[in-house]
């Protein structure tokens, strides 16, 4: 490490001895760029008037032809989701000094405004009264917190000013993208590649071991997505220090793992997973699927996976379900634990996906899909409805025939008879963790009932309980349940402290039934963050077992799932 160090502060020291004058003139912050834009006198930074960096100095726009188009171009340099409404009139106020473009001709996929036709720069008829201005549409990883990153050691700062500066360099870095890979591209727009190029310092790039330094440049492959980063990643490359959003990540995780910074690397694994919840629309988790997918990474494409499975009613009700990539549907339906109401749920929604896609989906992959449901684990009620409401019945009914005469055999047969002709350790006698009843209840902790007492063994106080009851198996006679939510101590009760609570579920009768039974916890009553299962009836919630820490102590819903074993 010392001798990194030393090495470190030996390139820094050689780089400064050559760039006398390297400080920019805010004081280390990103120089402004001829034609830049930003936005000024909106009540929010994804509005306001346009204005663009021109020979030194900011500009307005005319709103002479001002339309959508513009506007597109200006959120999406901005590294916004695109444009909702062009503005004209002097909507956010007059700015002054120069109106540096005016009949702008946009096509919407231009990278800059600059880039639009225009008459020429300053060439205008306009006054400030017709000022133009963007609403643009704002995804919901540009309101949450952001997430700084720290990895760096002595000197970063200087480095960061010599980035800034931008003399001395002497190694280009070319990124290559494509328009159509951005979500906001025009489909019928013929194709087009675009570039930007980085200068850089080829001692600093010499720092990690994947980059190609032999040459004078080097060049690389990215989404069109990722262009608003490639600054941001770079200047990362000298200063080590780098400030992470949900639209941020996945760019980031890719170039860092072109260039080979393994500690960035490791540290966005880390930090994709907490910011999961974020995306609502579910965009950023599938976009994270298909790059885990391209680039290998096991670990993500599992978290991603596991991250879905928990929260597969709001992922099937979002825009994203229909457009969802075979691959990853796939993954879903393997899966035991997935959370969802019940196996007749799961049918009507794969349905909805198939047909969705036509002719896309071949008759044998859409057999091959719906192998992967567990005809088994519907009632007798649902399974005598299929023929008539499954949709893709007619199109397979030998498939369809054999899943419900399995599912009548498993409520009709004792299990032990079953097993004998088939195997039942299959994925169909697994039930996964279905939640519509009986099968589950919920609630949230600060609305249970006091009833305090003390507990066998740990005299925990119980701070409130609920019962419910379920069939011993889908069928059968009825098992009630008993679950109570206990705190660690007194001191929580009567000092509203904030607590870690554990969960005891019990059944108060007797069953030769073998139980998987789990715990949900959901903030909101929106989306699961947390699976566990119950060990000896108890379930202890401690953020030192949980993929992802509790975000909502104050608003954390519980919901108990029984799920009985067929093995």
């Amino acid at each position: 490490m010392l001798a990194f160090r030393g090495l470190y502060r030996l390139i820094v020291v050689c780089l400064l001895l050559t760039v006398l004058e390297s400080r920019t003139l805010d004081g280390g912050h990103r120089e402004v760029k001829e034609g830049d834009a930003r936005l000024v006198g909106g009540k929010s930074p994804s509005e306001g008037r346009v204005e663009v960096f021109h020979a030194g100095s900011w500009g307005t726009v005319c709103d002479d032809d001002w339309g959508i188009e513009e506007a597109q171009v200006v959120c999406r340099q901005l590294g916004l989701r695109g444009a909702i409404s062009a503005e004209t009139g002097a909507k956010f106020g007059q700015g002054s000094g120069r109106i540096w473009l005016d009949d702008l001709r946009c096509k919407g996929s231009e990278s800059y405004l600059s880039s639009c036709g225009f008459q020429s720069w300053g060439v205008t008829d306009c006054s400030h009264s017709k000022d133009a201005g963007v609403v643009c549409d704002v995804d919901p990883a540009f309101n949450i917190p952001n997430y700084p990153l720290d990895h760096s050691i002595a000197l970063s700062d200087e480095l960061g000013e010599l980035f800034d500066s931008g003399t001395g360099c002497d190694f280009t870095l070319t990124f290559s993208y494509t328009p159509e890979d951005s979500m906001e591209a025009e489909v019928d727009q013929a194709p087009s590649n675009n570039k930007e190029s980085v200068c850089v310092h080829r001692l600093v790039l010499s720092l990690f071991s994947k980059t190609v330094v032999i040459n004078s440049s080097y060049e690389m492959e990215i989404s069109s997505n990722c262009q608003p980063y490639i600054r941001e990643f770079t200047r990362y490359l000298y200063t080590r220090t780098v400030t992470v959003t949900v639209s941020s990540m996945q760019c980031l995780h890719q170039l860092a793992s072109e260039f080979g910074a393994v500690r960035l690397l490791e540290d966005l694994g880390r930090l994709i997973v907490l910011l999961l919840p974020e995306d609502t629309s579910f965009r950023t988790q599938v976009a994270l699927f298909k790059h885990a997918m391209q680039s290998g990474d096991g670990l993500l494409r599992d978290n991603v996976l596991r991250y879905l499975g928990w929260n597969m009613e709001p992922l099937v009700t979002s825009a994203q379900w229909k457009s969802l990539p075979e691959e990853l549907l796939k993954g879903l339906l393997v899966s035991t634990d997935l959370v969802l109401p019940d196996e007749a749920w799961l049918l009507a929604a794969l349905e909805a996906w198939v047909l969705e896609q036509g002719e896309a989906v071949t008759h044998e992959q859409q057999a091959a899909l719906l192998g992967h449901l567990r005809f088994p684990m519907m009632t007798p009620d649902q399974l005598y409805e299929v023929p008539f409401t499954a949709r893709l019945y007619s199109g397979h009914k030998d498939l369809f025939f054999a899943g419900i005469l399995q599912g009548f055999q498993f409520h009709a047969l004792n299990f032990s008879v079953l097993t004998g002709h088939v195997d039942g350790r299959s994925e169909q006698f697994q039930s996964r963790i279905y939640t519509a009843d009986p099968w589950s209840v919920s609630f949230n902790a600060s609305n249970l009932p006091i009833r305090r007492y003390d507990y066998t063994h740990n005299r925990y106080g119980s701070i409130g309980h609920k019962r419910f009851t379920t069939p011993l198996t889908f069928t059968y006679s009825p098992v009630p349940w008993m679950v109570e939510v206990f705190s660690p101590d007194q001191s929580c009760i009567t000092n509203g402290q904030q607590c870690k609570h554990s969960l005891r579920l019990s059944a108060t009768k007797q069953t030769s039934v073998q139980f998987s039974n789990q715990l949900l916890l959901a903030c909101n009553e929106s989306y699961v963050f947390h699976v566990q299962e119950f060990k000896n009836d108890r379930a202890k919630i401690s953020n030192d077992s949980m993929v992802l820490p509790i975000t909502c102590p104050d608003d954390l819903t519980y919901q108990v799932v029984v799920r009985p074993q067929y093995v």
